[in-house]
């Protein structure tokens, strides 16, 4: 793999709630899409408010994409308009991209126009901006000195880049991180640097701290209620556990008339178990 600068994902609703939390010094950055085609609501990306405070609370820089259905250049136009709203002027350290892939999109110059129309929209509002593609589509259908001027984002899924001049490669659709599955990428520059250090947020330390606190609480509740009642303990553990419940008059958190339901973390469950031990040493200790 060519020498980079900086390691990470792409990421959009297809990819569900991302613990950004847990990707801190295993990526570098994140690119979050944004939405698709022209500016209404219904077509933002579900996630992308989620995605970008979670980018803000882990630390994490990140950048954004949308991706185009655009015809002609009043689409491509309106396209802008969606990433605008949704930036709410905010100028993401790793840039805006035009995501120009589906089969749907015009060929020739009226694509080339889209593509100038968008950046060109977006570079008015201070934003860095450049365009995604698949190399085959770099090799054909933009490759245009018309587009020169912009950075480019290829998508070539190899273990190396045949091209020249990218900013960023999409390397691969299958990566593995934390045993979720993401698109991988490298950046060849420094991009922070580029942009230099001018990402907006309207979030206070308070909102900050609060969000930190919500993925937090996420992960101690997945421990805590590791297994909610008896008969979800593994086979190990269900039979000493069941057994110290009923030696010790104990009852489950739903009451009498739920009285299986534990809530158990590991940690509680092998104390049980030690408790058990204990109730099985004493009961075989002669009465003082």
């Amino acid at each position: 793999m060519a020498d980079y600068v900086a390691k990470g994902i792409d990421i959009s609703e297809f990819n569900g709630d991302v613990d950004i939390a847990g990707l801190r010094g295993k990526v570098d950055f994140i690119i979050i899409r944004c939405g698709y085609g022209s500016n209404y609501t219904s077509q933002d990306d579900a996630q992308y408010y989620n995605n970008v405070r979670k980018c803000q609370a882990a630390g994490i820089p990140y950048g954004v994409y949308l991706y185009s259905y655009a015809q002609n250049t009043d689409m491509a136009r309106s396209e802008a308009q969606h990433t605008l709203r949704l930036l709410q002027g905010k100028k993401p350290l790793y840039g805006v991209w035009y995501d120009v892939e589906d089969v749907s999109l015009p060929s020739g110059e009226q694509l080339i126009d889209n593509c100038v129309t968008y950046c060109t929209e977006l570079e008015k509002a201070g934003c860095y901006c450049g365009i995604y593609a698949s190399l085959s589509w770099w090799d054909s259908r933009l490759d245009s000195p018309r587009l020169d001027r912009f950075d480019k984002w290829v998508a070539q899924w190899n273990d190396t880049l045949d091209y020249q001049g990218a900013g960023m490669w999409q390397y691969s659709d299958n990566g593995v991180i934390n045993n979720r599955r993401f698109d991988m990428d490298v950046a060849f520059k420094d991009y922070p640097a580029i942009t230099q250090g001018k990402e907006d947020t309207d979030m206070t330390k308070e909102e900050v701290a609060a969000l930190a606190r919500q993925e937090a609480q996420k992960v101690y509740d997945k421990n805590e209620k590791l297994y909610p009642r008896i008969p979800d303990l593994p086979e190990w553990a269900r039979g000493p556990v069941e057994e110290v419940y009923k030696r010790l008059g104990l009852v489950g958190t739903g009451g009498k008339a739920d009285e299986t339901r534990i809530d158990a973390s590991q940690t509680y469950v092998r104390a049980l178990l030690v408790i058990n031990k204990v109730l099985d040493l004493m009961e075989g200790q002669p009465k003082a």
